[in-house]
């Protein structure tokens, strides 16, 4: 994982866009170990019209082991611009499976999300659809003790299952960093730098600042 920016910084000349990630997320157990969860997302981007997405998202989380693994069912709708600069809605499946571990003040935490995407074929053309994909996410969190905010670090891979052109390669990286905030019991507030790279297109590399804001509710 560490190389693998070395080896995309190596590839051809590509443009670099600017980003905007703005979400809020809301959780609520309904049962002990049963959490509702949605999301509402916007993404902004330079160079085109300044609208990238909006991901609206919602799913249920089943915690297993004591709550250090989970296993999760979602759809997500997404309201996209495409490379063939249409607006074009998608629909997305995907099951998520992660695991966590806490060692003195880390937490190293580990999710497989297996995904399906849905394309429409009258906004654009696409050599496959739908898309089956995994990706894979290592995570690290370091707690500093009496202290509202945790910073954190991750790393994204994605490949796709059903692309002949890519076979089972690695298509995309994102690199994550920022810092958890807690506001008070039930609600924090997540800012952080984002890299997304695209390794098999040329696709422009993207960095993007993001905000995302989380409530909790147990009752």
């Amino acid at each position: 994982m560490v190389l693998i920016p070395v080896l995309a910084s190596s590839q051809s000349k590509r443009d670099t866009k600017e980003g905007m990630s703005l979400s809020v997320t809301a959780e609520k157990y309904l049962r002990r170990n049963l959490s509702l969860n949605i999301e509402e997302e916007i993404r902004l981007q330079t160079n085109r019209i300044g609208f990238d997405r909006t991901v609206s998202a919602a799913g249920l989380d089943y915690n297993l082991l004591n709550r250090k693994a989970k296993i999760g069912v979602y759809y997500a709708f997404i309201y996209l611009y495409n490379n063939d600069y249409l607006f074009e809605p998608r629909h997305r499946f995907y099951l998520n499976l992660s695991y966590k571990e806490s060692i003195e003040s880390f937490t190293v935490s580990w999710r497989l999300r297996v995904q399906e995407t849905v394309r429409d074929e009258k906004r654009g053309s696409y050599r496959v659809n739908p898309r089956y994909a995994t990706k894979n996410k290592l995570e690290v969190e370091y707690v500093v003790w009496g202290k509202p905010w945790m910073p954190f670090l991750s790393c994204d891979l994605s490949n796709n299952l059903n692309d002949p052109e890519t076979r089972y390669d690695f298509v995309r990286l994102r690199f994550q960093g920022g810092v958890n905030w807690r506001l008070n019991r039930t609600e924090s507030l997540d800012i952080f730098l984002r890299w997304d790279e695209h390794l098999k297109a040329d696709d422009p590399r993207v960095v993007s600042l993001g905000i995302n804001f989380k409530m909790r509710f147990r009752d």
